[in-house]
């Protein structure tokens, strides 16, 4: 079968693909690391077992040798054992090379991310007392920390997020401290020091040259350092609402993104209940 071919129409576009992949295949120009942070596929576990009788040494003695021969890798879990079986297993591994930005990396990615589960509940089913471990929960699919960012009018860098810069068409705030993984360190996260709230101006949601786009969310127009924080889910949210709100202003206004009046833009936001920077 050839399936249909149809053409949709619309005043203005918000691409929320996390990826910016609408942006890419308008021909906006997209930025991308060589090296992507690890995903997390997280799952839980019950360990059915007293596990204050469980010796922390011992533990990781088993972890290490099942590491050197090949049961298990050495990201399937970051830190202690001891400390995996009482968060029941929860955020504990890496998956490297995450990556969602096409079909087959998003099937690649979780099934590696499944495999990971599926060693570590085999290795721990064999350790004496842990006989009854029990796998309670498959998240849907591996949390991808960064595939692509697009370049937008303007570009947030880590100064101007630490530092929780203002700008005029500041449309919303976010909060998340600096939170960039690496396979082998782990992560080391930079707080926000007391009473530094970082923003994000609309012009970083409007890809550069664009007329009737915007992007939100992880692909947000922003350096490496930045976007570590600017990717989780209440920055995403925030800056959707932005510009689903400007999208339906230009719209109306038969305007750009860029064009809309800030003012209206924030009394709208404001409207709908957002919390919005003065």
């Amino acid at each position: 079968a050839t399936g249909d071919t149809r053409t949709i129409t619309c005043k203005q576009l918000v691409d929320c693909t996390g990826n910016g992949t609408a942006a890419a295949l308008a021909g906006f120009e997209r930025l991308r690391e060589k090296e992507r942070q690890p995903g997390t596929f997280v799952y839980r576990i019950r360990p059915n077992a007293d596990l204050s009788k469980f010796d922390a040494k011992e533990l990781q003695a088993r972890f290490e040798a099942a590491v050197k021969d090949g049961r298990l890798q050495r990201n399937d879990c970051r830190g202690s054992l001891l400390h995996y079986l009482q968060s029941g297993g929860n955020t504990a591994n890496y998956v490297e090379g995450a990556d969602n930005s096409t079909a087959d990396a998003r099937t690649e990615t979780n099934l590696r991310g499944r495999a990971a589960a599926l060693r570590m509940f085999r290795f721990l089913k064999d350790i004496p007392g842990l006989e009854k471990v029990r796998l309670e929960s498959l998240s849907p699919e591996v949390g991808v920390r960064e595939t692509y960012r697009v370049r937008g009018e303007y570009l947030i860098t880590h100064e101007d997020y630490t530092s929780g810069r203002r700008w005029d068409d500041s449309v919303c705030y976010a909060f998340y401290p600096i939170d960039l993984h690496d396979k082998t360190s782990g992560v080391h996260p930079a707080h926000l020091q007391e009473g530094v709230v970082a923003t994000v101006p609309l012009r970083a949601l409007i890809p550069k040259g664009s007329r009737n786009l915007l992007v939100a969310g992880r692909c947000l127009s922003s350096d490496r350092l930045a976007n570590s924080a600017l990717r989780v889910q209440a920055t995403c949210m925030a800056t959707g609402q932005a510009a689903g709100a400007a999208a339906a202003l230009a719209a109306q206004r038969g305007e750009t993104p860029g064009q809309v009046p800030i003012a209206g833009l924030k009394a709208l936001l404001t409207a709908h209940g957002a919390i919005v920077p003065d």
